[in-house]
């Protein structure tokens, strides 16, 4: 329920058009509470169960996100009767949250289990180990529609019970730790700006990306468990590279960001237009990626937060650089408004990346007399010097900086401004050697390349390092000495469901010895 709110209320806002639905979705939920003002089984006063506080995370993120759009009294009435009657009262629990125990809840399904206790305050334990957690997010949320000084209790308990506690070591599940962090964040930003909490965040983030990546960027469901990919994790690292770059300006975890997006994002896209599961590329000797066989679609979480997915990829693609200029991190398209001293200017953006270097912003309407400075992304494999910067057909200059490529120039209705730049195609390391030592993948600017199953069946034979390649175009090589082809990886929404079921492609490629 919270989840299908939230992925409504992100398309409504994002679209501005207000869902006929959506106002008696708000106006019902609270049927499905109980005398207490929440959903599930009421407990005994000084006892909680992990999953049924997490469960109700996305219902905070989902009401949140439409009372600060609508402002409707109902949806913060409902806030208020889950956080005062299910949040606050185990707030003294968290001094007695039993991590030492954790790690030895391994019987975990793709669905989160709940194992009961027999004793202690914390009478149900989640197998989606550190669910718990993952409620700073709905909370630091929900403190931002309603700033009271008991809900910021309970956020600074659980902020510091949770950086207590070693995620790698409980074998913590990602999806819960990632969205755990993107809370801690929002408190950071919005409420509390310590620096040792934004380093909580960088630090564990590090951690998830050095121990617990696939090889196409997506995650393990577990640290230490690679037994599938979640869709909902892949969308919470995307959010958090985005928004630690914006906090740090780090332009490698943008570049991150953008290799999540292509690789693990939208390879997780079913044909209906849901999230699914995939095998955990580059673990366990695993070097074909394939769409989990049991978990092709998790259409009770992660098809409602691919939605999230696409509504924070749309808000991430524009970003405004002060008063009289705008960034380009992403080369999505789309339309943009600046509002500049002299008016606003309505820009759209028509891109051909990562395919090819080339985006250009069309000025539908407005003029500005004074330089705007436009920023355009220019990650490693687009480095700045690439850059070639046009306005209706004439050459303008160029300034580069680290990762970035900056123009300034007058704009007016009817300019083209056109960005031509490289996309470099080579080898690149592995996310993780430990797993597979020696090992490589072969990239097209962000896109990772493969080698179907079938064309490797059929052209038997060692693939692997130092080769020659002929490019084709559409990012696609074919290997001089064994005549395989390389692509960006399928995607599988394009295709049926028995065709995307069927994928199987090879992204780790071992060495060649010379």
């Amino acid at each position: 329920m919270g989840r299908a709110l939230l992925a409504l209320t992100l398309h409504a806002r994002l679209f501005r058009e207000v869902p006929p639905h959506l106002g008696e979705f708000v106006a019902r939920m609270p049927e499905a509470f109980n005398a207490r003002g929440y959903i599930g089984e009421i407990h005994p006063t000084g006892t909680a169960d992990e999953n049924q506080i997490g469960g109700h995370n996305a219902l905070l993120r989902g009401l949140s996100e439409y009372y600060r759009w609508r402002g409707d009294p109902r949806a913060l009435a409902a806030i208020r009767s889950v956080v005062r009657g299910l949040m606050l009262p185990v707030r003294p629990l968290f001094a007695q949250y039993p991590d030492r125990l954790l790690k030895e809840l391994v019987k975990a399904e793709a669905i989160g289990l709940t194992v009961r206790q027999a004793t202690g305050p914390w009478r149900g334990l989640s197998t989606d180990i550190g669910t718990v957690f993952f409620t700073l997010d709905g909370l630091t949320q929900a403190y931002l529609c309603e700033r009271t000084p008991e809900l910021r209790a309970l956020i600074e308990t659980m902020i510091a019970r949770f950086a207590e506690i070693d995620s790698v070591a409980i074998r913590a599940q990602t999806h819960a730790t990632l969205t755990t962090l993107r809370g801690i964040f929002r408190w950071w930003r919005e409420v509390d700006p310590r620096p040792e909490l934004l380093e909580l965040v960088r630090g564990r983030f590090a951690a998830y990306r050095r121990l617990a990546q696939t090889e196409n960027h997506a995650n393990t469901n577990w640290f230490g468990r690679p037994d599938w990919t979640e869709p909902c994790a892949v969308v919470d690292s995307l959010m958090l590279a985005v928004q630690l770059w914006s906090a740090t300006g780090d332009g490698e975890l943008l570049e991150e960001a953008h290799r999540i997006f292509y690789n693990a994002f939208l390879f997780g896209q079913r044909p209906g237009g849901g999230f699914g599961c995939d095998l955990c590329v580059g673990h366990n000797g695993q070097r074909y990626l394939a769409p989990h066989p049991k978990i092709f679609e998790a259409a009770w979480c992660c098809t409602m937060r691919g939605a999230e997915g696409f509504a924070s990829a749309a808000r991430h693609a524009w970003w405004h650089n002060g008063a009289d200029g705008i960034a380009l991190p992403f080369y999505f398209g789309g339309n943009v408004r600046l509002h500049l001293a002299e008016g606003d200017i309505e820009l759209a953006q028509d891109s051909e990346y990562p395919m090819r270097g080339r985006v250009s912003l069309r000025v539908v309407r407005g003029r500005s007399t004074t330089p705007v400075e436009l920023r355009w992304f220019a990650p490693t494999w687009s480095p700045p010097e690439s850059f070639r910067v046009a306005r209706n057909g004439a050459e303008i200059s160029v300034g580069r900086e680290e990762r970035w490529a900056v123009v300034r120039t007058p704009l007016a209705t009817g300019d083209v401004v056109v960005a031509e730049f490289a996309v470099k195609f080579g080898a690149v390391s592995l996310q993780n050697a430990v797993h597979l030592p020696g090992e490589r993948r072969w990239a097209h600017g962000p896109l990772l390349l493969a080698l179907s199953a079938e064309e490797r069946e059929a052209m038997p034979g060692e693939f692997g390092g130092s080769e020659e390649f002929l490019a084709l175009g559409a990012a696609r090589y074919r290997c001089v000495r064994t005549g395989r082809e390389i692509a960006p990886l399928p995607a599988l929404t394009e295709m049926n469901e028995s065709t995307a079921r069927a994928q199987r492609v090879q992204v780790v490629f071992p060495r060649r010895a010379p």
